[in-house]
Parts: structure tokens; C-alpha cells; sequence
């Protein structure tokens, strides 16, 4: 009997940013309407959060101090634990930064806009002009099809992603990683800044489906 192939699929949140924390003077929450907070940057902390976090996946084999990346990464569920050997990281800024920090080694970061947060009408979702983006992180390889455009075409200023078209997004960014050869919030669960949620991705019939879903650190 043949064995069900399965992707193992790690969910890492960004680490604390600037618009996650209150404004020290007044102690309230950033305006997300407010375009000083366009795509902004981890903060001393979220960027702490990243390297302990890397540091904890390496201890725990996921992450190799080399990391090149491996010609294989589909696995039965019935193999040993993998290292991680795909890292696809949203074009917003702290998603890079966080990205950067915990798999400093990786020989290549994929940036995706299929992965961005839900954007539109909260600037802080608002990636920068692409060729800053590049300009600062030269060390990514970027996806064309979904960055295709210099400026952040798909956020709007009066119109905000449904929740129907965040899961048709996935969805397709969830096709295009069944194809890749190496290898959030869940439900109503609030997933924390640099959170690590495990699932594995399947098919069921002609859907994709992410299985077994919990949290390793």
C-alpha cells in the first residue's frame, strides 16, 4: 500500500512591531489609519523574539546552523522529524526582518505576497515600493507573479480584504507551495508575536487541507 505524501508546514507570526506597541507618551494603541505607520519595522523586542526563536528551532533540529536548502522535501507521515527547508516570508517589512533573524543562514527566503496579512485600510499592512523592499533585503528571491507591481496595488485605502478573499488567497498560495520542491491564526485562536504552529498539508479528495494543527513553541 502506498503511503500518503504530506508536507510538514511551520506558521511563524512576526515578531513585535512598531504599530503592536502603545505610543510611550500617551500609552494608546497606534492609529492603524494613520500612514506614519505604513509597513513598519520590528522593534528591539520582536527582533529579540526572532533570534531566540531561531535558537530554539535549532535546538530543537528543525534549523541547521548551515542551511542551504535540499533538493527533497516532501516526507511520509510516517518519517522522522525534517530540518526546514523552505522559508516563505510576506513582503512587509517586520514579516522580513523576523524571517532574516530566525534563519540567518538560509541560502534563500522566499518573499510571497500571497502571505501577507489581511490589507487594506490599515497602513501598517501597506508593503513599501518593491525596489526598496529589494534594495534593503538584497538576500531575498521574490516571486514575481504576486510582486509584481513597484507600489502595494492591492491595498486600498477604503476597502479592506473580506475574510472570503483572504481564504481564496491561501488557498492559492497553498497550491503553489504543493509544487515547490523543498520542503496565524488558526480558527478563531489568537496567535501570538513569533508563536510556531505545526500542520500538515494534505490533500482531501481535490482540496487542500491543513491537518494536525498544534503549537511547538
Amino acid at each position: 500500500m502506498q503511503q500518503q505524501q504530506m508536507k510538514t508546514v511551520y506558521f511563524i507570526r512576526h515578531g513585535v512591531a512598531r504599530h503592536n506597541v502603545p505610543d510611550p507618551n500617551t500609552g494608546q494603541m497606534p492609529d492603524l489609519h494613520d500612514e506614519r505607520y505604513t509597513d513598519p519595522s520590528l522593534i528591539q523586542e520582536g527582533e529579540r523574539q526572532a533570534c531566540e526563536l531561531g535558537a530554539k528551532l535549532r535546538q530543537m533540529g528543525l534549523v541547521s546552523d548551515k542551511m542551504s536548502g535540499s533538493s527533497d522535501a516532501m516526507d511520509t507521515c510516517c518519517n522522522k522529524k525534517q530540518p526546514i527547508d523552505l522559508v516563505v516570508c510576506s513582503p512587509l517589512t517586520r514579516c522580513i526582518q523576523t524571517a532574516s533573524h530566525i534563519f540567518p543562514n538560509f541560502s534563500s527566503i522566499c518573499c510571497h505576497g500571497g502571505v501577507r496579512e489581511a490589507f487594506g485600510m490599515h497602513y501598517p499592512d501597506r508593503h513599501s515600493p518593491l525596489s526598496h523592499i529589494k534594495e534593503k533585503f538584497p538576500h531575498l528571491t521574490y516571486h514575481h507573479p504576486s510582486l509584481s507591481s513597484e507600489d502595494d496595488i492591492d491595498w486600498q485605502p477604503h476597502i479592506r480584504e473580506t475574510r472570503d478573499d483572504v481564504v481564496r488567497r491561501i488557498d492559492n498560495f497553498l497550491a503553489w507551495l504543493t509544487q515547490q520542491s523543498q520542503v496565524l491564526e488558526f480558527g478563531k485562536k489568537r496567535v501570538y508575536n513569533c508563536e510556531v504552529y505545526k500542520a500538515h498539508l494534505a490533500y482531501d479528495g481535490n482540496k487542500l487541507v491543513l491537518n494536525n494543527v498544534e503549537q511547538i513553541a
